[in-house]
């Protein structure tokens, strides 16, 4: 059960890079366990062209439960399953992209990358939704945000305004993704 768990694990980076904001089911809130597209037609500003409806725009971002506290971010091989799969869904619902996020700027989040080169092998995925490292060793839960506060004259506000949702280390032992909507919002786990 628990190879089943690890492979599950490592099969999220690769599912979850087809995130996109792009195409047929953008209005889809993919953070919800059961994901629905709005009902609602937009509502016509005064100038006569669509807005968004204001319960669509007042609406907070609804993440999963988080499987482990923020303070101890890592989920181990040797949690229960359970853990092990709120933690597959905490971590594509932080890569999911949401109606009112920034359209995703792939030239400015592949200049990022670029910067973190020092670090490993960057990966622009989901045209620039996610920037992922790969690294022969030293990935940790603090890593991305360092690396972007060090390498980069950039911050998690600003890349989220250029639509990057997620800054992600990975090395032999252990993957860390950072979300840049929230400092204090980092989940680890082990491969």
């Amino acid at each position: 059960m628990r190879r089943h768990a690890a492979i599950a694990l490592a099969m999220l980076g690769w599912v979850c890079s087809a995130c996109d904001k792009a195409g047929p089911l953008t209005d889809i809130d993919a953070s919800s366990p059961w994901p629905v597209a709005s009902s609602r037609p937009p509502v016509s500003g005064p100038s006569g062209t669509a807005t968004a409806a204001p319960e669509a725009t007042a609406a907070k971002r609804v993440m999963p439960p988080r499987p482990v506290p923020t303070t101890s971010p890592t989920v181990r091989i040797t949690m229960p399953m359970d853990v092990q799969l709120q933690a597959i869904q905490y971590m594509s619902a932080m890569q999911a992209p949401q109606p009112s996020d920034a359209p995703a700027d792939a030239k400015y989040a592949e200049l990022i990358g670029d910067a973190l080169k020092p670090l490993g092998k960057p990966d622009i995925v989901s045209g620039g939704r996610l920037i992922h490292v790969q690294m022969a060793k030293g990935c940790t839960a603090t890593l991305p945000r360092e690396a972007i506060a060090r390498y980069t004259s950039a911050s998690l506000p600003v890349l989220l305004t250029h639509g990057v949702l997620v800054v992600r280390c990975a090395d032999r032992e252990l993957q860390c993704l950072q979300s840049t909507r929230d400092a204090d919002d980092v989940l680890c786990t082990h491969k």
